[in-house]
Formats: structure tokens, sequence, C-alpha cells
């Protein structure tokens, strides 16, 4: 498992997993309409540029060690903190369901595991 640098800002490097050999991160964000797409890359440039990150509309914590980035227009961006200053955003999907944010996050508690046992190697 790796990881590919998304940006780097002032308070942030965001990084996207890459789950063998794809960027599901860059793939989900591609797959959105324009609308959708910038206001994720500018959620993105914020989180890397800004200092202050719990903002509950924005960004707020899922449990598991797991992070949820979220715009107004429904999308959502599962994550979890790769160390001091990095965060590695996992996927994408469209504003779910109770249900549908359990699997999800399951798969993104699946893949931090994975990441820190390849770290421990």
């Amino acid at each position: 498992m790796a990881i590919d640098l998304l940006r780097s800002g002032e308070a942030l490097k965001l990084y996207a997993l890459v789950v063998n050999g794809k960027c599901l991160i860059r793939d989900f964000i591609n797959s959105l309409e324009i609308r959708s797409k910038k206001q994720v890359v500018k959620l993105l440039e914020q989180r890397a540029d800004r200092l202050v990150l719990f903002d509950e509309q924005k960004f707020r914590s899922i449990g598991d060690n797991i992070f949820e980035l979220k715009t107004r227009g429904g999308v959502r961006i599962l994550c979890f903190w790769g160390g001091p200053k990095t965060l590695i955003l996992t996927h994408g999907f469209s504003k779910p369901t109770k249900k549908i944010l359990q699997i999800e996050k399951e798969k993104a508690i699946k893949w931090l595991k994975e990441y820190q046992d390849e770290r421990r190697l």
C-alpha cells in the first residue's frame, strides 16, 4: 500500500491512499461533476493551509481514528492521521445513510490498520 502526495499546505500535507495500484480519491474526484469537484478542491486547499481543523461542518471525527471531510454539496471523503501534520485520504462518496457511512467507515478502518502494519515493518 502506497501513498501519493495530493497537496502540501502551510498546515498539513494531504496524501491519497493507493490501493492495488489505484488512487481511489483521485478517481473519485475526477468522477465528480464540475461544481462538486470545485467544492472538493477548495475544501482540500483549506484543510492543507489552515491550522484550525475541527470544524464540524467540514471536518469531524466519526470514531475509530477515522475522520470525515465534508462539502456542502454532500461529498464525503474519509481520512486518518498518518503522522504529525499528515492526513491520509482514503476514498470518497456522496452523502450517505447511516448504514452506508458505517460500511464506508469499515473500509477506511481496514486501510488504516494495513497502513499502520506496513509502517511497523
